[in-house]
């Protein structure tokens, strides 16, 4: 045998031990749906050195290390959120005054642990980017203690900077400004960007920061899971929460998109202390400041007629996918009507069977998604549940934006938009708001937070809102899937197949 061939048979053998190597971790995967480990296997094997490549990157559940910081940070502030959290507000699950729907989804609750629930709360809704950034640049240059900021993403564009330049001056006013952003979600984002404000005194940190190929292996470090919330709290007493990110598409600037969809929630109330505990934590796992933590909480101003809000917080160092399973008790609890609105639908096996069976007991249930996907792939994922969905008795429409004409006169005017708002009301019973999508990475891979809100003028102004979209949207019906040519359907069950790893 002369060298070449030996040469040849071992890289061949060593080929074979690395695609055998993953295919047993695919199988010995823990925390792991069959779908999700078919969708692997299927990956590694079609596409056997760059899929290998790919699962040792984001296909191990490898959660150990943000379970340990995460649990750190909770035994580090675990006093101050006793002594100043929302522990104390939060209402008994079996309290007499609460209807049955209600107690059941605080008792989930707090089974999850990731769940926190106040009374008295008074919420606004912010409908697209404009209401949100006035909202929240009003209560920035009203501050007078502290300003902690979160996007998973920041434009470096003119909105960044016109966010930034308010941290500063309020730096420079002596307040304390905290920003985290998503590494991923913000990749243009440096300290050359961040400067006036560290020069003013203020603290930019990136959540999760990509390292080299090397340090992550060694670390066993996945660099997909990403911080996907959006969170602002100022002075521990006004706090925002939702789908918006900082960037001038989400004011409907970017001509390639045109119109950009969004909502958002502003909260005063004890619900401000849970979304502070959430920022807390998340500070702490990205930033090893020793802040005086006590000092971020503030008795809340409760109000007699406020609303009953849940804030739900999920990531990969969670057990049980928090935010899927409050969707899945709401959904499950609806009598009327369930009303989703999301960019993304690649919903879980359990999502998907209880909007079919809302469905097919009576309920009114439609989803709204936008007509033209900004991934090729998960649009076509999407649309492979349409059918079943349909047939179960569910309504799908799809988001197209607002008309806008032409240029030249004599052509027909075009709408052009993207929906981004993730929301759902349940009757009038429920509303959430948030930065979760319908999707698995949502539920199992990025840290989300929603909020779930129960107070029926929130429900019935969120109602009027999905009315209002709907207008701007054409119904996806029964004969528009059967008009869906072999080529298409064939591509989007393909995509399907990989639903469980978009």
């Amino acid at each position: 045998m002369d060298a070449h061939t030996a040469l040849v048979i071992v890289e061949v053998a060593g080929g074979i031990a690395l695609h055998a190597a993953v295919v047993v971790s695919i199988l010995m995967g823990q925390r792991r749906q069959p779908s999700a480990t078919l969708a692997w296997l299927l990956t590694v094997t079609l596409i056997p050195f760059a899929g290998a490549l790919l699962y040792v990157l984001i296909g191990r559940t490898r959660t150990a290390r943000f379970v340990r910081r995460t649990r750190r940070a909770a035994e580090l502030l675990r006093a101050v959120f006793e002594e100043c959290g929302s522990h104390s507000w939060q209402p008994d699950s079996g309290a007499p005054d609460l209807d049955e729907r209600t107690s059941d989804m605080l008792a989930l609750g707090e089974r999850l642990g990731s769940a926190r629930a106040s009374r008295g709360n008074r919420v606004e809704m912010l409908v697209n980017g404009a209401a949100f950034y006035r909202a929240l640049y009003e209560a920035v240059s009203e501050a007078e203690r502290q300003i902690h900021v979160q996007f998973y993403i920041i434009q470096p564009d003119e909105t960044g900077v016109s966010l930034r330049d308010r941290l500063t001056e309020a730096a420079g006013r002596g307040l304390e400004v905290r920003v985290l952003y998503d590494a991923v979600g913000s990749p243009s984002l440096d300290d050359t960007f961040w400067k006036p404000l560290t020069d003013a005194g203020g603290l930019a940190v990136a959540f999760n920061p990509v390292s080299v190929l090397t340090s992550r292996l060694r670390r066993r470090d996945r660099i997909d899971f990403r911080n996907h919330r959006k969170l602002v709290v100022v002075d521990g007493r006004i706090g925002f929460t939702g789908g918006i990110n900082i960037g001038r598409e989400y004011l409907g600037l970017d001509p390639e998109i045109g119109h950009w969809r969004d909502t958002h929630l502003r909260v005063e109330g004890p619900a401000v202390l849970s979304l502070q505990e959430v920022y807390a934590l998340d500070w702490r796992m990205g930033c090893e400041e020793k802040a005086a933590f006590a000092s971020w909480f503030v008795t809340p101003a409760v109000s007699d007629e406020g609303a009953l809000v849940q804030i739900v917080d999920s990531g990969p160092d969670s057990e049980w996918a928090p935010v899927e399973q409050i969707y899945f008790q709401a959904i499950s609890s609806a009598r009327k009507r369930v009303w989703l609105t999301t960019p993304y639908f690649v919903p879980s096996p359990s999502i998907e069977a209880a909007l079919v069976a809302a469905a097919m007991r009576g309920v009114d249930v439609r989803l709204l998604v936008p007509m033209k996907a900004d991934s090729l792939v998960v649009g076509l994922a999407s649309r492979s549940y349409f059918e079943h969905l349909l047939r179960s008795g569910a309504r799908i429409f799809l988001y197209e934006g607002f008309r806008r004409r032409r240029f030249a006169r004599g052509r027909n005017s075009e709408r052009k938009g993207f929906l981004h708002a993730k929301t759902m009301v349940v009757d009038s019973w429920m509303g959430t708001i948030g930065s979760a999508n319908m999707d698995m990475r949502s539920f199992r891979l990025n840290f989300e937070l929603n909020a779930f809100v129960y107070e029926r003028a929130l429900c019935d102004q969120m109602a009027c809102q999905f009315e209002l979209d709907l207008s701007q949207a054409s119904e996806y019906t029964q004969d528009s899937a059967a008009k869906t040519s072999y080529p298409t359907k064939l591509a989007q069950q393909i995509a399907r197949l990989m639903s469980p790893l978009l």
